[in-house]
């Protein structure tokens, strides 16, 4: 019984996710285990979502989860280990970076960050700005998905959109167990 609630609750997540996804593309999100245990990695096939603006540009997102040991109530959640999410040029050169992976042996920097990857623009050579850290707080995929179609003016997927993610940032916050 509770190996099919913990993957209810797998589905569920993995549902939520490619709502959020399907505001701005038609690919299918895939969830696979990863280490065989509970830990999970969710990506698109190729890792990259092409997005719709005139540029051409594409949105990687690259999330960890792990399936949590059961409430009291025998409810499971899944919660994020470590979430990558880049925007990239039509050549795939990352443009900007929301990161938090603190298991990361390669750059183990412990809080979420962003990676603004301005080494092509002359004003940022000498801040280095591509190897820095700015921190930023918890970032949610709703809010890097509503940012891409608010600021950046990427074409919505889909007509309920704003309703989409709203209704995700809302589930998101009373769920979150880190900020």
């Amino acid at each position: 019984m509770s190996t099919n609630k913990a993957h209810e609750a797998l589905q569920n997540y993995t549902s939520e996710i490619q709502q959020i996804v399907s505001c701005v593309s038609d690919k299918v999100f895939y969830v696979y285990p990863k280490g065989g245990g509970r830990q999970l990695l969710t990506c698109a096939s190729g890792g990259y979502f092409r997005v719709t603006r005139r540029d051409d540009s594409h949105l990687f997102i690259d999330i960890n989860q792990e399936i949590e040991e059961p409430t009291e109530t025998n409810e499971y959640r899944v919660s994020t280990r470590y979430y990558l999410y880049s925007i990239a040029d039509s050549d795939q050169n990352d443009l900007i970076g929301f990161h938090y992976h603190p298991e990361l042996n390669e750059d183990p920097v412990l809080y979420p960050h962003i990676h603004a990857y301005a080494n092509k623009d002359e004003r940022f050579l000498p801040l280095n700005l591509h190897r820095r850290h700015i921190p930023s707080g918890r970032i949610a995929l709703e809010d890097v998905i509503r940012w891409l179609i608010d600021e950046l003016e990427m074409k919505p997927n889909r007509d309920d959109w704003d309703a989409v993610l709203t209704s995700a940032r809302e589930k998101f916050k009373s769920n979150q167990s880190w900020s």
